[in-house]
């Protein structure tokens, strides 16, 4: 049995071939299948356009998109008549983002037999450099991460021509305010670090005294709103050993009065979203996962699938990384829809009974939340985090990756594919 938000439904079984629910292989639900897997298909689509037209190419989120997409092709090919075009021309793409990834792999050393006198001097790649400092990160953490002295590190992007002031962005203040609203329009509630994300993530690094005047000029009255509901919250400590060691996955309910179900899915090393996505049309969507060593979630039915494979199960109130994100995506997305649909239903403008009004709630504002719900991400993962230095989880993610060995993470890295089900 599924639950929804007031009663209870028995999802359609195949009775022509096997005793499963929604079988591919059932003649009566092969339409059903075959639209599941187009739909599948154009969302394939758009998620790669999205990912090109970032300011900055994530090469490492782009081949954990990749890897996920080739396990349910593959495994629906099997079944439905997917053109051998597409697996291969994934299966290309997928080669070449490996092969540039390996490329990647930077290592300090210390070179023997140095010119003159002295101790060796310490030798790595420019482009390491340059790509550490372009992440960006603070000269420090670069010299904890090579084992050098903050003073070798100076001395190098001296020899180089690297600077870390260069990677600010040269906006003015006005564009800089622009920007801001712009944000603002779109995430009402978002504070200093959320806009400092944000901006990030539009590939404007802007320092925090221009970022903190900025809103003071264009935000003041929400400074002052969120200065009055500030409290403190004791958290216990977490750790796990790097990332894809525990991923954190839920499903959020707010909206499901519309059937509207929010996925969510977080790194729990980093903290680095992975899946931010809605499941509004039908009672199941399939949605491959990640590469990871283990997966934690409640033991909520729309887990069971997960649960064949590799999970964790426990109380929500224990699965504190999902959790945590999702009181922030309430404040600054959910929030808005929730208070905008109730009060059309007070105006008796809404009725959910009425499968056209669901229809139009869809058709209004699925597009709209999902674009916020990905604008949330990119901030997220761009939004300094005060418990670690000041680091981005975009930054733990890339630092982690870095300095994980990489045999251990053959031994704790498991290829998975986990098949989430979503209550409608």
């Amino acid at each position: 049995l599924s639950r929804t938000s007031h009663h209870y439904f028995v999802p359609q079984q195949c009775t022509t071939c096997c005793t499963f629910y929604h079988c591919p292989l059932c003649p009566a639900l092969q339409p059903m299948s075959l639209g599941r897997i187009q739909q599948h298909l154009d969302g394939l689509r758009h998620r790669i356009i999205s990912i090109l037209h970032q300011p900055q190419l994530d090469l490492d989120y782009f081949l954990y998109v990749i890897n996920q997409e080739m396990l349910i092709l593959t495994s629906a090919s099997t079944v439905f008549d997917i053109p051998i075009e597409i697996i291969n021309t994934l299966s290309d793409l997928q080669r070449k983002l490996q092969r540039s990834l390996a490329q990647e792999d930077f290592v300090a050393f210390v070179r023997q037999g140095c010119e003159g006198r002295g101790r060796p001097k310490f030798v790595f790649s420019g482009e390491l450099l340059g790509f550490l400092t372009d992440m960006p990160l603070p000269v420090a953490c670069i010299a904890n991460i090579l084992g050098v002295s903050e003073a070798t590190i100076f001395r190098r992007m001296r020899e180089l021509g690297l600077s870390t002031r260069s990677t600010y962005s040269g906006v003015s203040d006005e564009e800089l305010d622009n920007l801001i609203m712009s944000i603002k329009r779109r995430l009402p509630t978002a504070g200093y670090r959320m806009v400092k994300g944000c901006l990030q993530a539009e590939g404007h690094r802007v320092q925090w005294s221009r970022v903190k005047e900025s809103m003071h000029r264009v935000d003041a009255p929400g400074i002052l709103e969120r200065m009055t509901q500030l409290g403190c919250i004791v958290r216990r400590t977490y750790f796990v050993q790097g990332p894809l060691s525990l991923v954190h996955v839920d499903t959020n309910h707010k909206l499901i009065r519309y059937n509207i179900v929010i996925f969510g899915g977080i790194d729990g090393y980093s903290r680095k979203v992975l899946t931010l996505l809605l499941s509004p049309y039908t009672s199941t969507n399939y949605v491959p996962f990640v590469h990871c060593s283990r997966v934690r979630g409640d033991e909520g039915v729309e887990n069971v699938k997960i649960a064949e494979t590799i999970f964790i199960a426990g109380k929500s109130v224990h699965n504190q990384r999902i959790e945590h994100l999702w009181r922030d995506v309430w404040v600054s997305v959910t929030q808005i829809y929730y208070e905008v649909l109730h009060s059309l239903e007070e105006d008796c403008l809404l009725d959910i009974s009425n499968t056209l009004h669901l229809f139009c709630v869809h058709y209004v504002f699925i597009k709209r939340l999902q674009n916020d719900l990905h604008t949330f991400s990119q901030g997220w993962d761009n939004h300094p985090l005060r418990t670690e230095g000041g680091l981005t989880p975009n930054q733990l993610w890339v630092l982690g990756h870095m300095q994980t060995p990489s045999t251990e993470a053959e031994e704790n890295v498991q290829v998975v594919e986990i098949i989430v089900l979503l209550l409608n």
